[in-house]
């Protein structure tokens, strides 16, 4: 039986804490078993950062409890999940633009 291959989600996260933000998204990342593949954070015109990353789950994760894990810290101010397909997943920079073949989540 052949195993199951992980699948890729971009998240897309507001914090106006740039340092609680990522650190908070990254580790509980690593703790809940994820695999970090890319990972952003850019400042918005409000002041607010935007972090971005890609993150190998594994294929049986319900996203919708994904989502709420990762957005359940105070920093967290939005968060969206949305898979990626094999190929946009294999792209440097996917993290940083926003893909064109999105599949919002539940």
């Amino acid at each position: 039986m052949q195993p199951q291959q992980r699948r890729s989600v971009s998240v897309t996260a507001t914090t106006s804490d740039p340092f609680d933000g990522i650190v908070r998204l990254v580790l509980d990342a690593g703790r809940f078993g994820f695999g970090l593949d890319q990972i952003s954070m850019t400042t918005r015109s409000d002041g607010n950062r935007t972090i971005r990353m890609v993150l190998e789950v594994q294929p049986t994760a319900d996203c919708a409890d994904l989502a709420e894990r990762l957005s359940r810290h105070p920093a967290i101010m939005d968060l969206r999940i949305a898979e990626l397909s094999r190929e946009q997943s294999d792209q440097p920079g996917v993290a940083a633009s926003h893909p064109a073949d999105e599949r919002i989540l539940p």
